[in-house]
């Protein structure tokens, strides 16, 4: 079918390459300012130095010289995780697309849909703890409406899967979110297709991805991951990041104190602070208060972001937004030991060559998008946690 041809053709020569840069940069100024890895094996292992070399010691003219003592370093290893996203054109849309601005028009809005939700979740999961929980539930009794513990992580369209705590077996699953009520205070609720459910407290994930997501952020700030990257944490404190309670109160000096014990403690350079929604407008009126010089976007990053420039010692720090960090906290980083390893999007194709598919009892043709990748830090105990930063 020359149509279908047609479709392929612009899938895989005009959308993909944009795909394939954008996705790299525009989920998170935090993704478009590490080190992008090309994946060589489903294996992914970090040499992650700490401390100091043991090597040097003052000494006599003609006495003994410092025995050698190469720095200690920890040997980390992870498996790349397993990223889809479909494309689908209905049958209709094949058949009845009759020239290239009708065939551009019917591409733009499945691939534009595609990508969002591609950036959405990609974005989402480098600040996840691996686990897939997107929120806590409440227990519901016979309805499709279910109360959410944390809003930001449901989107109408979204298929989830529904579990109870404790069990590893989804519930309810692939089932669409289609509205969700946001509260001031983080909740919600969120209303689901089919069937009215009955269960329990529990959790929620996307479509088949609980406990196979990328081993965000999360999983180095949150101390009830137990290990990362192989490692216990418990065996290992310099694994542990910086953590400030700030007492309902921001400021330069909290932000600085920080900065300061991860460079002095933990040979961290921290260049990059992530303001959850809270704690990002607390930070601006404490700026607007105090009269401080303060520029939106005086600060461009990789990937066009703007942030406002923060100067620690000899080290320039961007200050983001990141609506995926906790809306009273701050994350911060040292971009330059995150990697991100991975595959460039590619199409699964056929085996005669094509990559769209009839679907089973439908009349939708399906094209599979594929990546395999993960997020591998080699100085997490470098990072740093600013917590109740607004009251």
């Amino acid at each position: 079918m020359q149509n279908l041809i047609n479709f392929e053709k612009a899938l895989k020569y005009n959308y993909l390459p944009a795909w394939q840069n954008q996705l790299s940069t525009e989920p998170s100024p935090f993704l478009a300012s590490i080190r992008k890895v090309p994946l060589t094996s489903s294996k992914i292992k970090a040499t992650a130095p700490y401390g100091l070399s043991g090597g040097f010691g003052f000494g006599t003219e003609g006495g003994q010289t410092p025995k050698s003592g190469a720095v200690p370093f920890e040997g980390f290893e992870i498996d790349a995780k397993d990223m889809y996203c479909n494309i689908e054109i209905s049958n209709k849309a094949v058949h009845l697309t009759g020239d290239a601005g009708a065939m551009a028009n019917a591409l733009d809005t499945e691939v534009n849909a595609a990508y969002e939700s591609a950036k959405w979740n990609v974005g989402r999961s480098l600040f996840g703890d691996g686990s897939g929980k997107l929120t806590a539930i409440s227990a519901t009794t016979s309805s499709n409406i279910i109360t959410v513990s944390n809003h930001k992580h449901c989107k109408e369209g979204l298929i989830i899967d529904i579990y109870e705590d404790g069990s590893s077996v989804a519930k309810v699953s692939a089932r669409r979110i289609l509205s969700v009520e946001r509260n001031a205070d983080g909740t919600g609720k969120i209303t689901i297709d089919g069937t009215a459910i009955t269960c329990q407290k529990g959790f929620i994930t996307v479509q088949n991805s609980f406990g196979k997501e990328i081993t965000g952020l999360g999983s180095i700030f949150d101390d009830k991951i137990t290990k990362i990257y192989g490692v216990e944490k418990s065996a290992s404190p310099y694994l542990k990041p910086t953590v400030i309670d700030c007492d309902g109160d921001i400021d330069d000096g909290l932000i600085t104190s920080a900065l300061r014990s991860a460079k002095q403690y933990k040979n961290s350079n921290v260049n990059l602070l992530m303001f959850g929604d809270k704690a990002f407008d607390a930070y601006l009126e404490y700026l607007r208060v105090n009269n401080i010089r303060n520029e939106k976007g005086d600060m461009s990053l990789n990937g066009g972001f703007k942030a406002i420039n923060f100067t620690f010692s000899n080290t320039a720090v961007a200050c983001v937004n990141e609506s995926f960090v906790p809306d009273n906290e701050i994350w911060g980083v040292d971009t330059n030991v995150f990697e991100f390893h991975s595959f460039d999007w590619q199409f699964a194709e056929l085996q005669g060559g094509g990559i769209f598919n009839l679907m089973e009892d439908s009349s939708a043709y399906r094209a599979l998008l594929f990546n395999y990748g993960e997020l591998i830090c080699k100085n997490p105990g470098g990072c740093v946690r600013l917590l109740n930063c607004v009251a």
